[in-house]
């Protein structure tokens, strides 16, 4: 649910979170003297809260952040170090595609070295849009809208 034992404070922590806004209460074991009963009384006032407040958001998937750096979400472009056993570093742009459910932890990378900076753009925009992690179906795709209207819509993404 909503709760957390805190057991270093001996009190038992509802939270609930709407609009970007916490609201918080803790429940002490002084007041309600054994876990279960400030735990029960911190449920009641989540349920409580929880007809107060307004429904939550709940699909997150396509939703615009703060964090978001593209027009696109879940496609950023990230620097990506590689160490050498001789000590030498070498530093390499890649745009990456991620997306709720991916197989692929770190999403699907696409590096602006191989691609160039406007088809590894592109390459993750499609990447998200398809949610796919095979990579020749998506360079296929972007083979097919190459010096197309739609790769140029793609690319004007980019830069917002």
């Amino acid at each position: 649910m909503h709760l957390t034992r805190n057991t270093q404070e001996k009190c038992v922590m509802a939270r609930v979170m709407r609009k970007r806004k916490l609201h918080q209460r803790n429940f002490t074991l002084k007041e309600f003297k054994t876990w279960p009963a400030a735990e029960e009384a911190a449920s009641r006032w989540v349920r409580g809260k929880l007809k107060l407040l307004p429904a939550s958001e709940s699909n997150a998937r396509d939703r615009m952040t703060v964090r978001n750096h593209t027009g696109i979400v879940g496609v950023n472009k990230t620097k990506h170090f590689i160490r050498r056993s001789t000590g030498r570093e070498y530093e390499y742009w890649r745009w990456t595609a991620h997306w709720p459910g991916c197989r692929n932890l770190g999403g699907v990378s696409w590096y602006v070295s191989k691609y160039g900076e406007d088809d590894a753009f592109v390459l993750a925009a499609l990447t998200r849009r398809m949610e796919s992690i095979s990579r020749e179906e998506i360079v296929g795709r972007l083979k097919a809208i190459k010096d197309t209207e739609e790769y140029g819509d793609i690319l004007i993404l980019k830069n917002q």
